[in-house]
C-alpha cells in the first residue's frame, strides 16, 4: 500500500486552464472571486500548466470587456494584460497551438456544439484535451481541465475528461 501512495504522489499531470481559470490569475475585481484565491495557489504551486491558444486569446477579450463595460479602468485593464502576460507567456504558461481548420477538429467540435450546446472555443478545448498531443496520459496522470464555468465542466466530465470547476470543488492532488 505504501507504493501505491508513492507512485500518486509522484504521477505527473498537465494542468489545462480555460479562460475562465486564466482570467482569475490576475484579474481582482469582484467579478473574479468565486476561485481565485485557490486558482493563483495551485497555478504556483503546480507545473505542467497548459492551454489553447484560443482559451488564451478568450481571456484576453474577457479583459477587453470587463474595461469596455466599465467593470475595470484603463489602467486596471492595461495592468490585467500585461500582469497576464507576463505570468503565463514564456513563464510558466505552455500555450497548446491547434490546427484550427483541419477536419478532425472542426467535425469534433461541431459535434460537440450541437450536442451540448457549447460554444466553439469549449468544445475545442475538450477535443485538444481528448486528442491532442498529451492524451496518452491516464490514471493519475490523466491531464486536468480547469475551469470556473459550471457548464463546461459538466460537459467535459461527460465526455470522460477530469475536471476541477474551481469556484465549487476543492482542487485536485
Amino acid at each position: 500500500m505504501g507504493e501505491k501512495n508513492e507512485i500518486e504522489r509522484y504521477a505527473v499531470k498537465v494542468h489545462y486552464l480555460d479562460a475562465s481559470a486564466l482570467v482569475k490569475l490576475v484579474a481582482d475585481d469582484s467579478d473574479e472571486e468565486p476561485g481565485r484565491t485557490a486558482v493563483r495557489k495551485y497555478y504556483e504551486t503546480h507545473t505542467s500548466m497548459m492551454t489553447t491558444s484560443h482559451c488564451f486569446l478568450e481571456a484576453l477579450s474577457v479583459f477587453k470587456n470587463k474595461f469596455l463595460r466599465g467593470r475595470i479602468s484603463k489602467d486596471e485593464y492595461v495592468n490585467d494584460v500585461m500582469t497576464f502576460i507576463n505570468r503565463t507567456v514564456g513563464w510558466k504558461l505552455e500555450i497548446e497551438e491547434i490546427p484550427i481548420l483541419s477536419d478532425k477538429l472542426l467535425s469534433e467540435a461541431v459535434t460537440r456544439i450541437k450536442k451540448y450546446d457549447l460554444d466553439f472555443v469549449d468544445c475545442v478545448q475538450i477535443v485538444t484535451i481528448l486528442h491532442g498531443k498529451y492524451k496518452i496520459f491516464c490514471g493519475d496522470s490523466k491531464s486536468v481541465l480547469i475551469t470556473a464555468d459550471r457548464e463546461l465542466a459538466k460537459v467535459a466530465r461527460a465526455e470522460g475528461l477530469r475536471v476541477w470547476e474551481c469556484t465549487s470543488e476543492p482542487p485536485p492532488p
